[in-house]
């Protein structure tokens, strides 16, 4: 490894030495996406979905709604 790096930074350009990094860092983002992609079927094959009350969400939206309107209009009639 020591004779790699003294070879690299002696005889190779600026440039060169920029475009090997560019390539290695181009297949190791490469394989940590190929594991992570890999995982990703088991990981949401375990996580269970939530069962949503659709009916109970609308209601505390509709509710917020109101009560950010009441007080953001507290002096007009109607609220």
């Amino acid at each position: 490894m020591e004779n790699f790096i003294n070879k690299l930074t002696t005889e190779k350009t600026p440039h060169e030495r920029r475009t090997l990094s560019m390539q290695v860092a181009g297949v190791l983002t490469a394989l940590l996406f190929v594991g992570w992609l890999g995982t990703l079927g088991v990981r949401l094959a375990n996580t269970p979905l939530p069962r949503a009350d659709i009916g109970a969400q609308t209601a505390a939206a509709l509710v917020a709604v109101q009560e950010a309107s009441s007080t953001l209009m507290a002096g007009y009639p109607g609220y």
